[in-house]
């Protein structure tokens, strides 16, 4: 959110980490937006499906990327690289697997700083706020146009968000009527599938959302005790009972690490390993943004 795939001061920095510590690697980092500042601007603004369709064309038009490739996404990117790895794994390239960075599987209920001590209506603001996302997040223009509102899950508002949500509902599987069985065999085919928590995250309202973890409205429900993991509405158990669902921790704030940390966490582990079904040679990467 507020940033650009290429800026040499946030995404930028991170690819160029990558190739430093894998030369060889191919490394791609998305855009959503033709120029800087339109690539910013799609951060806030315009549909998510959009995007993630958008995404999906272009990596399967890159020769580069047809032995397959590990994708990384860092906060709002995280769920997006997941609806592309749930919408079009099956058309390719594959996505062998996935990492990501302070994401919001389960949306956010509130706006930053807004949860505190399970309570998310402590002060007059957050009272207010909660009101105003309560009314306003799932109005159709706001859906359509706000990227941020497009995984906004209100637990005060669970009626409105399961008809109107244009995108998280939907990506995941939890309107009853039109889950898709597509959604749980692409994510499952992962070889491996790693979310990262930021430990001092007051940006993602519930930080645990990093973790598909959802404040319910009286108290916080881990991944393994939802519905959506007991039904494996979306092949989280099945990679988790496999030992392909990796949970983790990063320290700090939200998106504020260290490329050496970076390197250490991420890199050497989940990018520095030859894919499963990669031919000789170097494997190749996509990192998204924000």
């Amino acid at each position: 959110m507020g940033d650009s795939c290429c800026s040499e001061h946030s995404m930028g920095a991170v690819a160029d980490s990558i190739r430093q510590a894998l030369p060889g690697t191919y490394v791609h980092s998305i855009a959503t937006g033709q120029g800087e500042s339109a690539d910013v601007l799609s951060s806030y603004f315009g549909s998510v499906n959009a995007q993630v369709a958008a995404v999906c064309d272009e990596l399967l038009g890159m020769q580069e990327l047809k032995d397959g490739f590990v994708a990384v996404g860092f906060s709002q990117g995280g769920q997006f690289l997941r609806a592309v790895a749930q919408r079009c794994q099956h058309l390719g390239p594959s996505m062998h697997s996935l990492v990501t960075v302070g994401a919001q599987h389960q949306g956010v209920m509130a706006v930053p700083g807004c949860l505190q001590g399970g309570d998310a209506n402590s002060t007059l603001y957050c009272r207010i706020m909660q009101g105003l996302i309560g009314r306003g997040a799932y109005s159709w223009l706001v859906q359509g146009h706000v990227v941020q509102a497009q995984y906004v899950k209100d637990p005060w508002h669970l009626d409105l968000y399961l008809q109107r949500s244009l995108f998280l509902a939907d990506l995941n599987n939890e309107v009853a009527a039109a889950r898709k069985r597509r959604y749980h065999d692409n994510l499952a085919s992962l070889h491996r599938l790693v979310l990262f928590q930021f430990d001092a995250d007051e940006m993602v309202v519930p930080k645990e959302s990093s973790h598909f973890g959802f404040f319910n409205g009286s108290h916080l429900v881990p991944l393994r005790e939802q519905p959506l993991y007991a039904q494996d509405w979306l092949g989280l158990r099945a990679l988790d009972e496999a030992g392909r669902l990796e949970l983790l921790h990063a320290p700090g704030a939200h998106m504020r690490f260290s490329l050496a940390w970076f390197q250490q966490a991420v890199v050497v582990p989940y990018l520095a390993v030859p894919a499963p079904a990669a031919a000789a040679g170097a494997a190749a990467g996509a990192a998204s943004r924000r």
